[in-house]
């Protein structure tokens, strides 16, 4: 159901090059493997709803799709570049009734239908059932399939649990040889998608032999363009990842899926609607705790100083061997960024940073940066001067993401894309997308040969 990355303002697709392809220092590979030594670093820094300890599974699969798109597309070339990830919701001060607030499973009913269903694998079968709300049980992924392959692969890697590196990164290969399946096969969406594309879906009865037929499209496709003369173009990460089966986490990702159906119908309207309650408390949380105690130039704050420092060390990193620094920041972690390299450490320099889902551009507006100057925007400046510390800055938005707002129209040197994942709750969408993650990398990729 992804649109693409397009530039803000625009609802046309991104139009592609030949075969969807990235070329990388003359590699024809959708997804690039490591080739030569040296290093960079890579800084993530969450968002909203990140106040207990920190989630390593969830943190390693990030890290694995940094490493396959992302890092490889800016110039990273070694499989052992760290990746920072400064956990400062941490740091924040605990609510003093420990979110007593937002319980209300207790509280006595005026009437209705009070099912709700929790967490976020019921966000992904709610929008299934919004599109088809006669979908049966162990049909999910065949109903999303139907409609999108994009959807269905994307729904997969946003439920996945995965308990080891190994799981990890099968997982990731496995999803990146299916989105780069789609991409190709269907030019990016513009050819047609679903079963009226890919005629296979139709013969799929059941989600439990959804995941087999597509590993043997995969493996056949592959076997096709092989045998092809000329160039290569079958992507270079499959000859990194072999010919993997399908990893235990998606198989146990289909059963999640499912097992959250009869849940989602039951709580009807309710199991969507009740969930955007502790998000919005806890961006309010997160932010008044931010600005609460982010402190002064001379005394930053324990976030500023923790998120300061993971800068320190990854430029230290990346100066070693004078190769790219990058940043990425989902949602409240774009405007701690933004605090800390314009007004707290202007000294630490920034190849590129994508800010994802994030308030800057509203936060500017509103003047609530240290740096913020009251008297921009006047006739003599439009905007925000580009910060002189950062050399390229990516601002994605998904458009149906009510906390992600353009930074573009404020800032100086911003270059907004719109990503729509097609997600109904699409906040924590971004990272766990594969074509995300593909059409970043492309974007970033074309940056560096323009």
């Amino acid at each position: 159901m992804s649109a693409g990355l397009t530039e803000a303002g625009q609802l046309p697709r991104l139009s592609l090059q030949s075969r969807d392809e990235v070329i990388i220092d003359g590699d024809v590979a959708e997804w690039t493997v490591w080739t030569r030594g040296g290093t960079m670093a890579l800084v993530h820094v969450h968002g909203i709803g990140n106040r207990g300890a920190a989630d390593e599974a969830q943190a390693g699969l990030r890290n694995s799709w940094f490493r396959l798109a992302l890092m490889p597309a800016a110039g990273c070339r070694s499989p052992e570049t760290p990746i920072l990830n400064p956990h400062w919701g941490a740091l924040l001060p605990p609510p003093a009734w420990n979110w007593a607030s937002l319980r209300v499973d207790d509280v006595e009913s005026l009437g209705g239908d009070r099912s709700v269903v929790d967490g976020s694998i019921a966000e992904i079968v709610d929008a299934v059932v919004a599109a088809e709300p006669d979908v049966a049980e162990g049909r999910v992924l065949v109903t999303a399939a139907r409609t999108s392959l994009l959807w269905a692969v994307e729904l997969l890697a946003a439920s996945v649990e995965v308990q080891s590196p190994q799981e990890r990164d099968a997982t990731v290969a496995f999803c990146a040889r299916a989105v780069t399946y789609w991409a190709w096969k269907t030019g990016d969406g513009q050819y047609g998608d679903g079963v009226g594309f890919f005629a296979w879906i139709g013969e799929v009865r059941a989600d439990a032999d959804f995941l087999d037929r597509l590993e043997q499209e995969l493996d056949s496709w592959k076997s096709e363009f092989k045998e092809s003369g000329g160039r290569k173009v079958v992507p270079d990460e499959w000859e990194r990842f072999g010919g993997v089966p399908v990893p235990r986490p998606l198989r146990a990702a289909v059963q999640r899926i499912n097992a959250a159906l009869k849940k989602t119908v039951a709580g009807g309207v309710m199991a969507v609607g009740r969930r955007y309650t502790p998000k919005g408390a806890l961006l309010f949380a997160d932010i008044a705790g931010y600005l609460a105690g982010r402190g002064t130039a001379e005394m930053p704050g324990r976030v500023v100083e923790l998120v300061g420092g993971a800068l320190d060390e990854a430029a230290d990193a990346a100066g070693t061997y004078g190769d790219p620094l990058i940043v990425v920041a989902h949602s409240m972690g774009g405007n701690i960024v933004h605090d800390v390299l314009s007004f707290h450490r202007p000294d630490v320099h920034i190849d590129l940073l994508v800010t994802v889902g994030t308030q800057v551009g509203l936060f500017e507006e509103l003047k609530l940066f240290a740096a913020s100057d009251p008297g921009v925007p006047s006739p003599q400046v439009a905007k925000v001067p580009a910060l002189p510390n950062v050399k390229r800055w990516i601002n994605v938005m998904d458009i149906r993401d009510p906390l992600a707002f353009a930074a573009g129209p404020v800032f100086a040197g911003a270059e907004d894309l719109v990503f729509d994942s097609g997600a109904m709750l699409p906040h924590g969408a971004y990272l766990t997308s594969p074509d995300f993650h593909r059409r970043l990398a492309r974007r970033v990729a074309e940056g560096r040969r323009s």
